[in-house]
């Protein structure tokens, strides 16, 4: 009797669980629809400004900005920013991002200086490079990226005479069911990344100085690129998620069968050894 109580409990807690991994599954669908919606809009922003510092850059080019073109070498003294998740249970989001950093990590001095966005990058580098860590952004949603992609903008502005250049650790949505960690160069730009369909145009009327007009279209460039890695992190958590979500509710779908059939035949044993252990008194 014992054993089959146990059964029914065992039943009864896999049943909640596939109702928490099925309400999260269903959220996460949410979640990412509402960011797929803005997904066009800020990549197509983001090249379209990425395209426009490349030409007017050509126009101009002995124009030097101090953020842009740092005088130390890339990999001498670099700000690392690392984009991971607030939350866990989406699979191997965060861990394949892990595994990436650790790899990569070593390509660049000691005098590196990180920036940890989520909380789980944040718990991370704490525990692997807890003196090399300078600024923590541990609350990170689709509410408060655009915030998080500001101040991530001041720090640069401000710390950019200490740095070589700016590393950011991300992951990529490359579709719903993969989501790829990369490592991409912010700073210094270079113009020979930036696809251009058209040679720049010659002639541009400025209507204050060309260097002016650079140094502003170059700060719309970094936003824009913080902006659009932070979106893309967060589009694919939210993928990640889902599929974590659903294969774990599958996977209580099958326990629970399982485990309901090993109930029930325990159950008709017990049935059936008590009928038979009945018929035996009468005779």
């Amino acid at each position: 009797m014992s054993k089959l109580i146990q059964m029914r409990r065992r039943i009864k807690a896999i049943e909640i669980i596939k109702k928490i991994t099925h309400a999260m599954r269903l959220i996460s669908m949410s979640l990412h629809s509402r960011l797929k919606h803005k997904q066009v809009t800020l990549l197509e922003y983001r090249n379209t400004i990425s395209t426009l510092l490349a030409k007017v850059q050509q126009t101009v080019p002995d124009w030097q900005h101090p953020i842009m073109h740092p005088t130390l070498p890339p990999r001498e003294n670099p700000l690392i920013i690392v984009i991971g998740s607030q939350k866990g249970l989406c699979g191997s989001f965060n861990t394949a991002l892990f595994q990436l950093l650790s790899q990569k990590i070593e390509q660049y001095t000691t005098q590196r200086t990180f920036v940890a966005v989520g909380k789980k990058i944040v718990e991370f580098i704490q525990e692997n490079h807890p003196e090399q860590l300078a600024f923590t952004f541990e609350e990170f949603t689709a509410r408060n990226f655009l915030s998080i992609a500001q101040q991530l903008i001041d720090i640069i502005m401000q710390a950019s005479p200490h740095y070589s250049s700016v590393v950011v650790f991300g992951n990529t949505f490359k579709g719903f069911f993969t989501q790829k960690p990369t490592v991409s160069l912010l700073i210094p730009f270079d113009p020979e990344t930036v696809p251009t369909s058209k040679p720049p145009r010659e002639g541009y009327i400025w209507d204050q100085s060309s260097t002016t007009v650079l140094d502003f279209i170059a700060q719309q460039y970094i936003t824009a690129q913080l902006q659009h890695t932070l979106f893309e992190s967060l589009l694919s958590e939210h993928a990640a998620r889902f599929l974590s979500m659903d294969s774990s509710t599958r996977n209580a779908d099958k326990l629970l069968e399982t485990t309901k059939l090993e109930y029930n035949k325990l159950r008709q044993a017990k049935i059936t050894k008590e009928l038979i252990e009945l018929v035996g008194s009468f005779q």
